[in-house]
């Protein structure tokens, strides 16, 4: 039986209620993630998602700082390196490649589709998603991250909320949704960097109560606020600059939501949300790819019968991407054993 965070013989932490749904809540994040990138329909409940579904990428990396946090404690500092790394690279680079081998045996003759996924040597390593870029650059700093915040907690939070306030306001306006250019990986990165620096800070201080939950769920409501005045005037660079501090500051509040959510979703539901929790970064991988190429390939067939194909030929490659994966890394650690053995 799922336990109720706020139970109150029983009360669990937000850390401990966060750790015990952590695979659901990615989930569900995922499951946001791909309704926002699919370019089929606009449509009610879809165009919901196109508003607010970007921000499972922010859950994602609240999660990741979290969970950095333990392994920087647990392990040395290349131990650390060897885990993060290994964790992401061998999806990286297999889905990676088979999207450029794909796209160069058939997409190429297509200048749609050539311009519209820009595929390029980069590809093969994952690194044509500035989501990739920015999760291996903090996983470079966290371990200088974390000390830093240990020691001054204030002057990090400060200096956080500076770089992110300079880059909102001059970085992110030139670069727009450029992603492949040095600039706009930059952008993109320090964009994010305070979810992060939340997530890692959090898990660092262990101290997230009831009131401190309350003050996220008002920074939560703030954020909701700002987007939809973005949606309903001209965007300015200050608004958009506040939404994403305020969301990374609300960001426990919309995790408590989500696990609520969680406690009273139906088991088939569930069922459902477990593959994108399992499957989740292959599915990051290729999912754009092949909803962007089915759409430019197939304009002509009805969204409502392309939505669903592409749905599931995203689960299928990333099912058999996993797999592939796996069975590389037990096989390399076989070798690995036998090598000793022998030595």
């Amino acid at each position: 039986m799922t336990q109720n965070i706020w139970q109150k013989d029983n009360y669990l932490t937000f850390i401990e209620a966060t750790s015990h749904h952590r695979t659901e809540i990615m989930r569900v994040s995922m499951l946001a993630v791909i309704l926002f990138h699919q370019y089929f329909t606009s449509a009610i409940p879809f165009n919901f998602f196109h508003f607010f579904g970007y921000w499972g990428v922010d859950v994602f990396l609240f999660l990741s700082g979290m969970g950095i946090v333990n392994s920087i404690k647990k392990y040395p500092t290349s131990i650390y390196f060897k885990r993060r790394f290994t964790r992401i690279l061998p999806s990286c680079i297999l889905c990676g490649t088979l999207k450029y081998i794909i796209f160069n045996l058939f997409g190429t003759s297509i200048a749609v589709l050539k311009e519209g996924l820009n595929i390029c040597i980069l590809s093969m390593v994952g690194l044509d998603s500035w989501y990739i870029y920015t999760i291996l650059i903090f996983y470079a700093i966290a371990p200088l991250l974390y000390i830093i915040i240990q020691k001054a907690p204030l002057i990090t939070i400060i200096c956080i909320a500076f770089l992110y306030i300079i880059n909102g306001l001059t970085v992110r306006p030139m670069v727009g949704f450029d992603w492949m250019s040095p600039e706009g990986i930059l952008g993109w990165t320090i964009e994010r960097l305070p979810v992060f620096t939340c997530g890692m800070m959090i898990s660092i201080w262990k101290s997230l109560d009831r009131k401190i939950l309350t003050y996220s769920f008002i920074f939560l409501i703030l954020a909701i606020i700002l987007k939809l005045l973005e949606k309903l005037c001209t965007p300015f660079p200050v608004l958009q600059v506040c939404i994403m501090m305020t969301l990374a500051i609300g960001m426990p509040s919309l995790i408590f939501i989500t696990i609520f959510f969680l406690q009273y979703t139906p088991q088939v539901l569930k069922a459902i949300f477990s593959f994108f929790g399992t499957y989740s970064l292959e599915i990051y991988l290729v999912h754009g790819f092949i909803f962007w190429a089915l759409k430019i390939i197939y304009a002509c067939i009805s969204p409502w019968l392309l939505m669903p194909i592409a749905f599931i030929l995203t689960c299928l490659s990333a099912y058999f991407c996993k797999k592939i994966v796996d069975k590389m890394t037990i096989l390399r650690g076989g070798l690995y054993k036998k090598c000793k053995i022998n030595d």
